[in-house]
């Protein structure tokens, strides 16, 4: 899994209601905690929602490696965005 810095965007599953219906929404890491032992890492994002409130702030979400792990972890979580060929 990639390392999480300051600046980098990932996904952050979010309510859809907040978000114009989608699940879904491109967060900026503004600080990175620690790393667990399944791999994960715990960091603090600023979701841009498509939305009239359009940032929100979310605190300790575990920031998995896929959309995947992300969608079965019982929290605030995060994955890093597929690449794009």
């Amino acid at each position: 899994m990639q390392t999480p810095s300051l600046g980098r965007v990932v996904h952050v599953l979010v309510n859809p209601i907040t978000n114009n219906g989608s699940d879904i929404a491109p967060a900026t890491v503004v600080r990175v905690g620690p790393k667990h032992a399944d791999g994960s890492w715990s960091v603090n994002l600023k979701a841009d929602l498509d939305a009239s409130t359009t940032a929100r702030w979310l605190t300790s979400v575990r920031l998995h490696a896929d959309e995947e792990t992300a969608r079965g972890y019982d929290g605030a979580a995060a994955f890093w965005p597929p690449r794009v060929r």
